[in-house]
């Protein structure tokens, strides 16, 4: 029952979002080869890799659409949000590792891609904003 509900919890802010790595990964977990611990890991592992290229399309939309002057500003802030990125992965790690059960591994796996979704999900916002009217 725990587990339950902390799965629930986990995976609440991802199938909110609708995004179809989100959407992937829901189906990966639902998926009956998705039930064990290594399989969920194995899931998230891949949402991971997929939002990492994500990440790397909206960045070179980004750059194809923002004028050259915001170039420099954007390269800067992408470079500390890798160095944060970082950090909050090692903070993540740290944190659910240190944690006795299987389960706060997967829940650290799901922490690690909400942290690069997020970042994608906010350079599409400003890719999206520079396509409108």
């Amino acid at each position: 029952m725990i587990r339950a509900l902390l799965w629930l919890a986990m995976m609440a802010p991802l199938a909110a979002q609708g995004h179809a790595v989100d959407e992937k990964l829901t189906r990966c977990l639902n998926a009956p080869e998705g039930v064990s611990t290594h399989d969920q890991r194995q899931c998230f592992a891949t949402a991971l890799a997929d939002w990492d290229r994500a990440l790397n399309l909206v960045w070179g939309d980004l750059l194809d659409t923002l004028p050259n002057t915001s170039h420099a500003a954007l390269r800067s802030a992408q470079r500390e949000w890798l160095k944060f990125r970082d950090a909050e992965f090692k903070a993540i790690a740290a944190s659910y590792g240190a944690m006795e059960g299987t389960m706060y591994q997967v829940m650290a796996d799901a922490a690690a891609v909400r942290v690069v979704a997020d970042r994608v999900k906010q350079l599409e916002a400003l890719r999206d904003a520079q396509q409108e009217p």
